[in-house]
């Protein structure tokens, strides 16, 4: 239930994150990243814990497999579970510095609202994933108070905005299949999708955000990202080595807005652009990486 893979996912943020702050290896390893690496696996864990937790009734139908609707573990132990994780996550947070327990108590609550009203509300979700997977290298970089403190939230506003727009096109991609055969909150009120398999209603879907909306939202978001790539190296944070591996990305990206933009009349391909921006969302973090080592 914790998703393992998804928390080693996460410690990898932040060890990228501590690596930006530090400009280099000197001085990272540490008890301090040991404690934000342990407070990232506990929160992201218990995210994961508490989402099941929430989706009971849905994964009895679509995955019966999973712990508790298969009843391998009760809905109360996972409740519990769930809360022992966070409060172990946030006590290693609040071990490092107050900046550091600030981020985990406020990703805590946003983990939890997430799962309870904002996993199926469009844009606003969208927003919501793309703060926590950029907070991850900003709460790398907290962990190391220091003055490059501003590269890491340059990191996060990227990582964010691309985040963003990933998760707004696999919305796109999921819509067809939504209309026919799930019950989706879109924003702040409740409609209908199709869903002739539950016998509940043959009517049509009654969208608050428009495909054309949510890809110019996503278009704007990457445009963003890439209009502020270069601050990093501007301002003296990266070296020459960022800069060139950073611009292949922005090619990518820009190659995505190209691509969505087509895609507007064509409705379709969403899919292939999830996965070329995932190739971007790679590049410019190995940029990161490169710019602050070489």
């Amino acid at each position: 239930m914790m998703r393992i893979l998804n928390c080693v996912m996460a410690m990898t943020g932040v060890f990228v994150g501590s690596l930006v702050a530090l400009g280099g290896l000197g001085g990272i390893f540490s008890v301090q990243l040991l404690l934000a690496l342990a407070a990232v696996f506990l929160i992201t864990g218990a995210g994961n814990v508490f989402n099941d937790y929430v989706d009971i009734y849905a994964d009895k139908i679509n995955r019966p497999k999973r712990a508790i609707p298969s009843g391998a573990v009760s809905r109360n132990s996972a409740f519990t579970v769930s809360l022992i994780l966070f409060v172990l996550g946030n006590l290693s947070a609040g071990m490092i510095n107050g900046l550091c327990l600030t981020i985990a108590l406020i990703n805590s609550a946003l983990l939890i609202l997430y799962s309870l009203f904002l996993q199926h509300k469009i844009l606003i979700g969208n927003m919501t994933v793309g703060y926590l997977a950029g907070s991850l290298f900003l709460f790398g970089g907290a962990t190391f108070l220091n003055e490059r403190i501003w590269t890491v939230l340059i990191l996060m506003f990227l990582a964010m905005l691309a985040n963003i727009a990933r998760e707004i096109v696999k919305d796109l991609e999921d819509i067809e299949g939504d209309r026919k055969s799930f019950l989706k909150k879109i924003a702040s009120k409740t409609v209908t999708f199709i869903a002739e398999r539950f016998g509940m209603t043959k009517g049509g879907v009654s969208m608050k955000y428009k495909e054309r909306t949510m890809i110019v939202f996503a278009i704007l978001c990457l445009m963003f990202a890439v209009a502020f790539s270069f601050l990093p190296y501007y301002y003296g944070l990266m070296k020459i080595s960022y800069l060139i591996i950073v611009a292949f990305a922005d090619i990518v990206f820009l190659s995505c807005v190209y691509s969505l933009l087509k895609e507007e009349k064509k409705k379709k391909g969403y899919g292939r652009i999830s996965r070329r921006l995932k190739i971007g969302m790679f590049a410019a973090l190995v940029a990161f990486i490169v710019g602050s080592l070489l």
